[in-house]
């Protein structure tokens, strides 16, 4: 092993060096766009006896190291290049092995040519398993190379010379295959210490053993991790993803010449390396239709729509494209294993000129000001009331066969610093029967406005997107479900008073609470008109989704504080509502509300109810809460033709997929609890089983705890009880779910410990 002790801080070093030297880094940053800058830490290069292919890999605190360090050609060799790193060693020292040069040789030749070698690292292997390597003197210590039978290690600026031997005996006795082996010796310099400013990037290139008819040719694995917290987890998860692939691609040649049971077995290893990802079930259950496998085609299929439900649009793409043979028949029978389908098909009936009408109608009303003339037959809010009454009444009978119950529910709300003198505020419930009475989804906007003075009653507050949007969206999901008998009973709710202190949703909260009902979802839509925002940005096809953590009231999520029933019901709106309208983005906010602002979803997450809150993502306070007017070509005022109707249709649509599903889903496990008794690398999760009669059974959610939504998801049936093998509940968060024969899916219940 060779070492370089001797640190220079910083770049002082270039200070000493000679001019010629220093012209000659400067050079460099112009041949190859890379400056005088230490670009890699360690890698290694080497030779597979087993297969003949070759291989470079490296990690560095460098970002996308690379696209700079590695090097390879199928047949030729292997380099990696770095410390002030001169890219074009790659291509020259392949091109002297192409010619037939020995490695030493060829770096004894380039190196004596560059009068920046000293600050050069530079390891090399060939065909036939001969290396060699340059740690230039003035290399940033700890700096050196090692090499052995067919491989060469080298490093700089690592903590200290023990990384070196570190990674060079772990390569000697890393198992697996090349890839595998190469990542483990990267491995064993990282616990070794590894580099001194941490970690950043990393990459591994594999090229075959014989040579290909060009340079670029036989490229078997090339992986980059540009900028990663932890590169080399994030180059190991890829080499299972790439394994998983590979794995697949021979099923699709085993199937190609009728082999279908070594088809089976090859797509049933890409699916155990890499369960969580359905393009390659999906992939795979096309692959069996065609070869005529249909049961198993169909059965392969059915599970990917249950997770992946926007893959329903694939097989008539494919048919369009000319890709699949299949009939209307067969594409119906396909389109019928999705959980849901009939909800998704029915967003797309969502009209955003529905919506603009109804929009337009609420602000006819001139103000809806709770405090307003509630007796006018044409102005404020009460007219405003009795009109939202009559158009439910109107989608009852057009839309679901007049199973709405519409109602105008009165509360007396006492008096406080917006309403004075106390008043009455009218809530306009309609509710649609479900075979559960007591279990209620919600969809509520509220349909009171004003004006710049909280306390003005009598001027003009058109209240277009804040908050007419949001209650024409709720009548549009009241139009999309049409028909739907929900096994929960679903309320489409307008409230009075949000503007006065959440006046309507406090009390409807209360009434309903008070009666018994169990709350188990809330939506409040407000200013969902997609309008361009203040910041002058607008994105038509995103959405924020607010939800609380620690639950305002009840116990808190033992083990994490991003597990409360409204997160959960938040990631219930992103996966349902996404599937439902392909490409609009439900962003989840973690907090319960914008800063200085507060929603009709606040009064039930305080009474311990999941409840949360969806808003455009680009607010224009020029239009909200303000008078209307111009002023210094400026215009004020919450008018319709600020409103985008068509982002309000997509809002809709995703809305009621997701409260649709729920409604139709069977309830939420009971009791659901994590063993905790004893230590153990595995995790007991149980539950109480449910009763309805077409309960198909239960599912396992789990994440790492620094992950947002949950990654993996694992049917276990109907059981009570489950043992995830390996699984650690220290590592892991878990949920479940109940589902029922159609794979509607309940909201997800996070465990509580149990201790005895």
């Amino acid at each position: 092993m060779k070492r370089r002790p001797t640190f220079v801080p910083g770049f002082l070093f270039l200070l000493a060096m000679s001019g010629a030297a220093q012209d000659a880094v400067v050079a460099t940053a112009h041949e190859t766009g890379i400056g005088p800058q230490p670009v890699s830490t360690f890698s290694i290069v080497a030779r597979d006896e087993a297969t003949g292919r070759l291989g470079v890999a490296v990690q560095s605190h460098w970002f996308s190291v690379g696209s700079i360090v590695t090097w390879a050609e199928a047949g030729v060799g292997a380099v990696a290049t770095q410390s002030f790193a001169r890219a074009a060693y790659g291509p020259e020292l392949l091109e002297d092995l192409r010619r037939g040069m020995a490695p030493a040789a060829a770096l004894e030749k380039r190196t004596a040519a560059d009068e920046g070698r000293e600050v050069r690292q530079i390891g090399v292997v060939d065909a036939d398993g001969r290396v060699a390597a340059w740690t230039g003197a003035s290399c940033i210590a700890g700096a050196g190379h090692e090499t052995g039978d067919a491989f060469s290690v080298q490093a700089n600026i690592m903590i200290d010379d023990g990384v070196v031997p570190a990674m060079a005996a772990a390569y000697r006795k890393a198992e697996g295959d090349f890839a595998e082996r190469l990542l483990q010796a990267l491995e064993g310099a990282q616990t070794a210490g590894g580099d001194l400013r941490g970690r950043q990037s990393a990459a591994i290139l594999i090229v075959e053993a014989e040579r290909q008819p060009a340079p670029w040719m036989g490229v078997v694995l090339d992986l980059r991790i540009a900028d990663h917290p932890q590169p080399l987890e994030e180059l190991r998860r890829l080499l299972r993803i790439h394994a998983a692939y590979d794995a697949a691609n021979t099923g699709d040649a085993r199937l190609e010449r009728r082999d279908v049971p070594g088809a089976l077995e090859a797509y049933s290893r890409a699916e155990a390396l890499l369960p969580e990802q359905m393009e390659l079930s999906f992939w795979r259950g096309i692959s069996l239709l065609q070869a005529g496998q249909e049961d198993a085609g169909m059965d392969l299929l059915a599970r990917v729509f249950a997770r992946e439900p926007a893959w329903l649009a694939m097989p008539q793409r494919l048919v369009d494209a000319g890709h699949l043979q299949a009939d209307a028949e067969l594409l119906a029978r396909i389109a019928a294993l999705a959980p849901g389908f009939g909800l998704r098909e029915a967003v797309r009936t969502a009209s955003s000129a529905r919506i603009e009408a109804d929009v337009r109608a609420l602000v006819g009303f001139g103000t809806r000001h709770t405090l307003s003339d509630a007796k006018n037959k044409r102005r404020g809010i009460g007219a405003a009331a009795r009109w939202l009454g009559a158009e439910y009444e109107r989608i009852s009978e057009e839309f679901h066969d007049g199973r709405l119950q519409v109602e105008l529910v009165a509360h007396k709300v006492p008096a406080s610093r917006r309403v004075p003198g106390g008043a009455e505020v009218v809530n306009v419930v309609a509710t649609l029967p479900g075979a559960d009475p007591d279990r209620l989804v919600v969809l509520s906007g509220h349909y009171d406005s004003r004006a710049g003075s909280a306390m003005d009653a009598k001027g003009d507050a058109p209240g277009a997107n804040d908050d007419a949007s949001g209650t024409a969206a709720v009548m549009e999901a009241a139009r999309i479900l049409a028909g739907l008998h929900p096994r929960a009973t679903l309320v489409f709710l307008a409230v009075a008073g949000e503007e006065q202190g959440l006046l309507g949703a406090t009390a409807q909260a209360q009434q309903w609470t008070d009666a018994g009902k169990t709350i188990e979802a809330m939506f409040t839509l407000d200013i969902v008109g997609g309008a361009t925002g203040s910041s002058g940005e607008r994105e038509p096809w995103r959405l924020r989704v607010f939800s609380e953590g620690v639950p305002t009231k009840g116990r808190p999520a033992f083990g994490s504080d991003n597990d409360a029933p409204s997160r959960q019901l938040a990631r219930y709106l992103e996966r349902a509502g996404e599937a439902a309208v392909p490409g609009f983005d439900v962003t989840l906010v973690f907090r319960q509300d914008r800063y200085l602002r507060g929603g009709d979803h606040r009064p039930f997450n305080d009474l311990g109810w999941a409840a949360v809150r969806l808003t455009e993502p680009h607010e224009n306070y020029d239009w909200q809460h303000q008078d209307v007017r111009e002023a210094d070509g400026v215009e004020y005022g919450d008018r319709p033709d600020n409103v985008d109707y068509d982002y309000v249709a997509r809002v809709a649509g995703t809305v009621a997929a997701a409260a649709g599903e729920l409604a139709r889903a069977p309830a939420s496990p009971a009791e659901v609890q994590v063993d905790t008794r004893e230590l153990t690398p595995h995790t007991r999760l149980e539950w109480r089983r449910g009763s309805e009669p077409d309960l198909a059974g239960y599912a396992v959610l789990y994440r790492r705890t620094h992950e947002p939504v949950w990654t993996h998801r694992r049917l276990v049936g109907l059981v009570e009880e489950i043992v995830l093998e390996g699984l650690s509940k220290d590592d892991w968060l878990f949920a479940v779910e109940a589902l029922d024969a159609a794979g509607h899916r309940s909201l997800a219940v996070y465990p509580t410990p149990r201790f005895r």
